[in-house]
């Protein structure tokens, strides 16, 4: 069986074309190698009518949807600048891949990405280049950010701290007789436990670690 995604369930390819072609008539799906591409001009809807519009490239890796599908602006309007979320690589940080359980959790569809962070991210762009401050109160680029994201999670303001919660998220398994990562001296089955899971039930391994490597 193929290891890609749209050959293995070419059903769901065609959803999503399908679904995103009807509600964006301006993108298209590319095959391109091992790539889904979409490609075309993105409008931003505000307070119901088109605000803006971007040229975007969306490639849907190949394990889609279980990685976050990577987005570029392709017109040369945002600069590749940290303030900005862009990566040096021009892709965009449209969403904090450990968020991803709150603002595109498993399950949803690349119309909800394209709905939700995409169209959030470019709305902001937007806004941002007339002179007023970005809407949703966006955590800041990179391992800052990060660290932003996590303190408000677990109420600290203790980068230590974070990176021991992350540590038991990442871990294969999180032991109960470990030290809490909270800090105060106590076992984690006796203090910090039932937040650990939950965290471990929202945020993959995989991103936990990636943000922990990031922050240390």
């Amino acid at each position: 069986m193929s290891h890609l995604w749209h050959r293995r369930d070419p059903a769901l390819f065609e959803k999503q074309k399908v679904e995103v072609e009807a509600n964006f008539p301006e993108l298209h799906f590319r095959v391109v190698g091992d790539l889904v591409l979409v490609v075309g001009t993105f409008p931003i809807i505000f307070m119901g009518t088109v605000l803006d519009r971007y040229s975007v490239e969306i490639a849907l890796a190949t394990d889609y949807p279980k990685s976050l599908p990577s987005v570029r602006e392709i017109g040369g309007r945002i600069p590749w600048a940290a303030e900005r979320h862009i990566n040096c690589d021009g892709t965009a940080c449209v969403l904090l891949p450990d968020e991803r359980w709150k603002a595109w959790p498993v399950g949803a569809t690349l119309l909800d990405f394209l709905n939700g962070p995409v169209r959030n991210f470019f709305l902001g762009q937007s806004l941002v280049e007339r002179g007023d401050p970005w809407p949703f109160g966006q955590w800041s680029h990179g391992a800052a950010g990060i660290r932003e994201y996590y303190g408000e999670l677990l109420n600290t303001r203790d980068t230590q701290v974070i990176c021991q919660y992350l540590e038991c998220v990442s871990a294969k398994k999180a032991k109960g007789h470990w030290p809490c990562p909270c800090g105060n001296g106590k076992r984690l089955r006796e203090c910090h436990g039932a937040t650990v899971q939950a965290l471990r039930e929202k945020i993959a391994r995989k991103d936990a670690a990636t943000s922990l490597q990031r922050i240390r």
